[in-house]
């Protein structure tokens, strides 16, 4: 399959932001986490959905090496326009669509990974029936999808604060807002996956301060921007210091504002 030609008009500001800001703080280690937790190796095909800017593609085409293949696909025209310009080797196979109608052959890959968009798919039964027909049969998929806030306090403090502040959080909380364990690994089982395993993982990062935080969101968070923006300069400052006095805890003289970050990993086959 060829690659689609770039449209020139696709705005690529915030994929570039997400991957200046959160790819290398959060968003890569997670998913070069997730890649290692499928068991990846080489010679595999492997497909990245929901591939944002590709961190987990670009991890995953050096693991399968030349005799594998990996492929990624976003419905985000702009994450997957800007994916390209990182992958210079032109190793990875990108295609910008939805993941409940994919281009993909019966039974092609043998890994499929997702890092934080099983949440965010309108109908979960059609993309995970669409994700099971790609797979091969002796396939794994992995998943990550993030707890509760509660489990997330930085991500939870930025809500609370906009919350407080009459702005709909939702940008900031959907993300951690398919957090229950059962539920996940019954809708695994339930599409028809088998060996469904869920474990809960937690990774730390850190980040100059809980402002320069804020700030990382508002540039880059795909889901948390959009509300953020809807505060002028003075009630985002105001809005920083709260954030600033919640976290205090989570600092570290040296290092900067701890985030901690924690995800249920599910892993099965077909």
């Amino acid at each position: 399959m060829a690659d689609q030609k770039q449209n020139p008009e696709i705005d690529t500001s915030a994929a570039e932001a997400f991957e200046k800001f959160l790819v290398p703080t959060i968003f890569g280690p997670w998913s070069e986490m997730m890649v290692e937790h499928a068991g990846t190796r080489e010679g595999h095909q492997l497909l990245d959905i929901g591939c944002g800017s590709g961190a987990a593609a670009r991890y995953a085409a050096k693991v399968v090496g030349g005799s594998g293949l990996v492929s990624a696909i976003d419905l985000n025209a702009g994450m997957i326009k800007h994916a390209r310009t990182l992958d210079t080797g032109k190793l990875i196979k990108w295609h910008q669509g939805d993941l409940t109608d994919m281009p993909y052959e019966d039974e092609q890959f043998d890994i499929i990974a997702g890092n934080q968009v099983l949440q965010f798919l309108p109908d979960k039964e059609k993309g995970l029936n669409e994700i099971k027909r790609v797979m091969a049969k002796s396939g794994r998929l992995a998943l990550t999808v993030y707890c509760s806030p509660q489990l997330n306090p930085a991500h939870a403090a930025v809500g609370n604060a906009l919350k407080a502040r009459g702005i709909d959080s939702t940008g900031v909380a959907h993300p951690f807002s398919y957090g229950d364990p059962m539920a996940l690994g019954d809708l695994l089982q339930e599409i028809g996956f088998r060996d469904v395993s869920v474990v809960q993982k937690q990774m730390n990062s850190y980040f100059q301060s809980a402002e320069n935080f804020v700030e990382c969101l508002a540039a880059g968070g795909p889901s948390s921007r959009h509300a953020l923006e809807q505060l002028d300069a003075e009630g985002l400052k105001d809005l920083k210091n709260e954030v600033t006095k919640r976290l205090a805890d989570f600092v570290d003289t040296e290092k900067g504002l701890r985030v901690i970050t924690t995800s249920h990993m599910a892993l099965a086959s077909v």
